[in-house]
């Protein structure tokens, strides 16, 4: 036996796991460890500095961002196989940008203007009149701009009502403002009840979720792409969760379809897909959804972006080159619109047999 033959063959077999374990997507990563350590709790740490208020140190370590992490362990979540540990505390966040820097203040509910400033009130016995005590203040003496009576002693002639404050603008008195929430990152301003609540938990594997790590379902989880690799049943659930969100707080998603129009050459398109998903974000979603389409959701991308997105796509893929071999399609489609509405189920097949406006042509 070769021993260096060996020793060669063994380190390069290292150095291959290594890397593609580096290139796990994140949801396989955390499913592999979880699958070592059932029974190991995902702990929770508070950082004042981040825009979530909060990131697990086990996925900070894999080099996720803390929006990578929250949506990661979503994932988990909407499959219901997640349970909280240990509760340690409650969060409100901005419902534009997630910050957890919010800024309370009391403004003017005329105005709605901030400069409110404390003002002293009186109250006359005599005629029961209440105003600000600098309306009753005349010539260095106390007296009623109502009834004329002086007002010597506090408690006799008149007394302190409570505390309120006055507006620098429209020069409203009032007893108390209305509260608003300014973020302080986006500098979006909205109502106490319009902030988004989160738990901020460690958190463990239930027992659905122990028998779903310990025998994954390889069609939804393992896959050699970039990304969250999910069957049709699932990105049909996970945009019934993101098309009314977006739709409520103004954000946009790309979905985009690759397809081809012959049965033959599955093999090329799914080579295809290989290519586009080196692009792909760890939190996007890629599915085979029928056997001539494979589809990619990219959350929150802006259609500003679509342009740069199809000229990174253009330049990797060189569909050029593949012109004569396969009749093959990329389309984008933002969403939501108004044809995004009731289950993804019913309108996303309408949605790839209708005629779309694709960024990017045929081949």
């Amino acid at each position: 036996m070769n021993l260096e033959a060996v020793i060669e063959h063994r380190e390069a077999l290292e150095t291959s796991e290594a890397r593609d374990y580096q290139a796990l997507a994140p949801f396989e990563r955390l499913m592999r460890w979880w699958s070592l350590y059932p029974e190991h709790v995902l702990a929770v740490s508070l950082a004042a500095e981040l825009k979530t208020g909060c990131h697990w140190p086990l996925l900070s370590a894999w080099g996720l961002d803390a929006e990578a992490q929250r949506t990661l362990l979503e994932l988990f979540e909407h499959r219901g196989w997640l349970e909280e540990k240990t509760l340690v505390t409650r969060t409100r966040h901005c419902r534009q940008c997630r910050s957890v820097h919010l800024n309370y203040v009391d403004v003017c509910p005329r105005c709605r203007h901030l400069d409110l400033k404390p003002l002293d009130g009186l109250h006359c016995f005599a005629c029961g009149h209440v105003d600000r005590m600098d309306r009753f203040t005349q010539h260095d003496q106390l007296s009623c701009p109502k009834c004329r009576v002086r007002l010597r002693h506090i408690g006799v002639d008149y007394d302190r009502p409570l505390e309120s404050l006055a507006c620098g603008k429209c020069d409203l008195w009032l007893v108390e403002g209305e509260v608003e929430a300014q973020c302080l990152d986006c500098g979006q301003t909205q109502q106490p009840g319009e902030l988004v609540q989160q738990r901020i938990a460690s958190l463990q594997l239930n027992a659905e979720g122990r028998i779903a790590v310990a025998a994954p379902d390889r069609a939804s989880v393992s896959t050699p792409l970039p990304g969250q690799r999910v069957v049709p049943s699932d990105l049909h659930h996970m945009l019934d969760l993101l098309v009314p969100l977006a739709r409520r707080h103004s954000h946009r998603h790309l979905l985009m379809v690759l397809s081809h129009d012959r049965d033959d050459e599955h093999g090329l398109l799914e080579g295809m897909a290989q290519r586009l998903g080196s692009l792909l974000r760890d939190t996007d979603l890629v599915c085979e959804y029928t056997a001539q389409q494979w589809l990619f959701l990219l959350p929150h991308t802006p259609r500003e972006r679509f342009e740069d997105v199809a000229l990174r796509i253009q330049s990797l893929t060189d569909l050029k080159h593949l012109d004569g071999q396969l009749n093959m399609s990329l389309e984008m489609h933002e969403l939501p619109s108004e044809h995004h509405r009731g289950k993804a189920s019913q309108w996303l097949p309408n949605l790839l047999v209708d005629t779309a406006t694709p960024i990017m042509g045929s081949v």
